[in-house]
């Protein structure tokens, strides 16, 4: 909003910071017709920053009304986008709200999951476009693009982490058909675990009873890397045996490391017997198996019954730590 200086003449435009507290205030209330016009403005702002909060708080709206005004930004922010969008902080922002509202321009995702920012950094050069790639290719998925399978197998070897692991949750909406490709990225491995972590995830949510002794291989104290995130997917299917599985390897098992890791996958499952196994490592007294129970514990801190239990269980020189650790977890 311009201010009129006192001879008249047209004042300077509100500041960055003003321009955020008015968006704070929008954001209060987003709905109304007028805070939606601000949002427009806000929305064709040149200032990266400004756009990016107005297209968050348009995604939380999910009103398709913003439509042709979050397609406008993106383009414009295409434009020499190194010095127009530094981060790329609002053309990942607009396709979030893209998304949000169901667009079904395909060509926006499609330009946008092939498209790198090659930004000066130290040593270098940086490719901060790499959560754009992986937010277009999930793009492509909610349009039901035809060949978005393969933009996202081409994803899965993308340079940056952030795009591979971002090409495989996308993968884990595609139905069971890709498959194949999350199982052929997890046996030719990945230098970052959280990529083989969501491949995990996405075979469990595309393909349970199939996918079930191909990730529980992974639990194993071979697999360093991966064994708390292969147990961590096998916890949240909740499929039947889940807990029997990873009770029967805790039992089995020797390496501390992997034990501890194991306690809470096993009390994710919910299953009857994870309070007892867990108030047991209480009831042994070692401390660092103890605190990592407690943690595991915490997931019941709503069972007063529970709490009892465990807090009975814990006695000996360091019982005052455990306690202590316990009631953190709890409260």
């Amino acid at each position: 909003m311009y201010q009129q200086s006192s001879r008249g003449s047209v004042g300077k435009q509100p500041s960055v910071e003003d321009r955020l507290a008015e968006l704070a205030k929008l954001n209060e209330s987003p709905d109304t017709p007028e805070a939606q016009k601000q949002l427009r403005k806000h929305l064709a702002s040149k200032i990266s920053l400004i756009a990016a909060k107005a297209a968050e708080i348009v995604a939380r709206t999910e009103s398709r009304e913003f439509l042709p005004d979050l397609i406008a930004a993106f383009h414009r922010f295409m434009q020499d986008p190194v010095k127009t969008d530094r981060g790329c902080s609002a053309k990942s922002n607009v396709v979030k709200a893209l998304l949000a509202i169901e667009c079904d321009d395909e060509e926006i995702f499609r330009t946008g999951i092939r498209f790198r920012q090659l930004e000066p950094a130290w040593g270098g050069r940086s490719d901060t476009a790499a959560a754009l790639r992986a937010l277009c290719g999930l793009g492509l998925v909610q349009v039901g693009a035809p060949d978005a399978m393969n933009e996202l197998a081409a994803l899965l070897a993308d340079r940056e982490a952030d795009a591979r692991t971002g090409a495989a949750r996308a993968l884990g909406y595609c139905g069971p058909a890709a498959a194949p490709i999350l199982r052929f990225k997890v046996l030719t491995g990945d230098p970052e675990p959280a990529v083989l972590a969501e491949c995990f995830i996405a075979l469990i949510s595309l393909s349970p009873s199939a996918s079930f002794e191909f990730v529980a291989g992974f639990v194993d104290p071979r697999h360093e890397l991966l064994y708390e995130h292969a147990a961590l997917a096998l916890a949240e299917s909740r499929l039947p045996g889940v807990f029997e599985l990873l009770k029967e390897k805790w039992t089995s098992a020797f390496d501390r490391e992997f034990k501890q890791a194991l306690l809470l996958p096993m009390a994710l499952t919910r299953s009857e017997g994870a309070p007892d196994l867990l108030i047991s490592v209480l009831e042994s007294g070692d401390v660092r198996m103890g605190a990592a129970a407690t943690a595991a514990l915490s997931i019941y801190r709503d069972d007063a019954a529970i709490r009892k239990r465990a807090e009975e269980a814990i006695s000996g020189s360091n019982s005052s730590d455990l306690l202590a650790a316990l009631r953190r977890a709890f409260d």
